[in-house]
């Protein structure tokens, strides 16, 4: 394994501005297509009748392809090069996207080479999480592209991108879908419709769940609140079944991939090689699967890539559960959607603004533990105002605070890993901590919405102290600078 010494003036490769303009590019349409599908998915879940296990692995698929795929796109740009790896994910982003767009919008019973549509909808969000892994590849070209002195703030460009296109992903979702139909439906609910199809007979929404949970069925709280501001006012029987069976729109997943094509063209014409000639792949090295084992147990890389896994798992748990909270407040799905554009907003600004002005300023390490500070402040907060002693509203309030932490955190601790990186390990050790990030927001669902489920607050303050266990490693990170600009080496003490 190469030590990670070089000078200042080796680092960067020389690569032109339209270089990093497409690797922003590249990360914001990832995130847009996440931002766009991630507030759908319960709305697919109650059209394809996906039950609560399905919904999960549904919704979980996306991040454990990125678990899987992130060390090995990164490892193949250490061989091959960060070009094509970062095209070829592109080119499967529009692939994903597309065929998201097409079966989202098909009725239940659309079949394709034999199978059924929410079948379908697996393999999109499959194939979108192994072309979205490529951002361990879109780092490397941040830490080929700077010396180790601006290394942070490449990195906070693409926590900008991350911002912004989860800014506007949701804010897509929020146009091109309408609340009407998010009820989830047996086939022996929707059956017994039937007799509705030409009635003008009115029904309220007291009466519409009465018969869907007499002898049809049940109802759970979410459909029935859907339900509810269906039947705000009596519609007749026809309309309502008309509105519950037409399938979604497949214009958010058309959008991505319509951008992301643009993305792939740009990329293909302007996107310039970032790494250098000389420099040795270490052969072999990224497709062996003891990889990310390697680099868990190597003393300058363990504690940083630890403190990437707890804290990002302390945040998934409040990226899954958000919506349950604000459900528990009244938050209709379109408000759910222009929350989420919020945290985006935020996200963007503390990232692309504040974080990258003041870093080079203050040091990745302070940046950090800073960061964790306002985590653990903002998690503590969200669960008192789970316990309802703080209203619903302060939600605008806090989220601000999470937000800019974590937009201080991320930016700050990917920058101290590609430091202890070997020169010709940027993509694989990168790759790992994407991985490992991945992996959390594998498991914070898992854990944080059964935790909510027993007691609101509860995910939060275990967020809490996750968080505050990542401040506690990485201020017990060490680095041994070789020269005052480029750090060389690190230990625990």
């Amino acid at each position: 394994m190469s030590t990670p010494e070089q000078t200042d003036s080796e680092a960067p490769s020389k690569v032109g501005r339209s270089t990093l303009v497409v690797v922003f590019i590249t990360v914001f349409i990832d995130l847009l297509g996440f931002g766009i599908v991630l507030p759908l998915l319960p709305r697919y879940g109650a059209w394809f009748n996906a039950d609560g296990v399905q919904l999960g692995m549904l919704m979980a698929s996306f991040s454990a392809m990125q678990f899987l795929f992130a060390p090995l796109w990164g490892a193949l740009s250490d061989r091959v090069g960060r070009r094509p790896i970062l095209i070829l994910g592109l080119f499967g982003s529009t692939c994903s996207y597309g065929l998201f767009g097409l079966i989202s919008s098909q009725g239940r019973d659309f079949l394709l080479l034999g199978m059924g549509p929410l079948a379908w909808l697996y393999i999109t969000r499959i194939g979108a999480g192994i072309a979205g892994a490529t951002i361990s590849t879109a780092q490397a070209v941040i830490a080929d592209s700077t010396g180790a002195k601006g290394r942070g703030r490449g990195m906070a460009l693409i926590g900008a991108a991350f911002g912004i296109g989860f800014t506007f992903g949701p804010l897509i979702g929020a146009v091109c879908v309408s609340e009407d139909n998010a009820v989830a439906l047996s086939n022996t609910q929707i059956r017994s419709m039937d007799s509705w199809r030409e009635s003008a007979d009115l029904i309220t929404a007291d009466e519409f769940i009465t018969y869907m949970q007499n002898d049809n069925g049940v109802l759970d709280e979410a459909s029935v609140a859907s339900a509810e501001q269906m039947l705000a006012e009596p519609r007749a029987r026809g309309e309502v079944r008309e509105l519950l069976l037409t399938p979604p729109s497949g214009a958010p997943g058309y959008v991505a991939s319509m951008l992301s094509a643009i993305a792939l063209l740009l990329a293909a014409f302007r996107l310039q090689e970032s790494r250098r000639p000389g420099v040795s792949a270490g052969a072999g090295r990224g497709f062996r699967p003891a990889i990310l084992l390697q680099h868990l147990t190597a003393p300058r890389l363990s504690l940083i890539l630890a403190t990437i896994f707890v804290t990002t798992f302390g945040f998934a748990q409040f990226e899954s559960t958000l919506t349950l909270l604000t459900q528990r407040f009244g938050y209709s799905s379109r408000w759910n959607y222009l929350l989420y554009a919020y945290v985006g907003f935020v996200l963007s600004l503390g990232q692309g603004m504040l974080v990258r002005r003041l870093l080079p300023r203050v040091g990745e390490q302070r940046m950090a533990v800073a960061g964790v500070g306002l985590m653990t402040l903002g998690f503590c907060l969200l669960g008192i105002t789970g316990m309802e002693i703080l209203p619903g509203s302060a939600l605008w309030f806090i989220l601000p605070v999470v937000v800019i932490g974590f937009s201080a955190v991320t930016p700050s601790v990917n920058s101290l890993l590609s430091q202890a990186a070997g020169e010709d390990e940027q993509g694989a050790v990168l790759g790992s901590g994407q991985s490992l990030s991945s992996l959390a927001r594998i498991l914070g669902p898992l854990l944080g919405i059964p935790l909510l489920r027993q007691s609101v607050p509860l995910p939060y303050f275990l967020g809490a102290m996750l968080i505050m266990l990542g401040g506690i490693l990485i201020a017990r990170y060490r680095v041994t600078a070789a020269d005052p600009e480029t750090p060389t080496a690190s230990s625990a003490t």
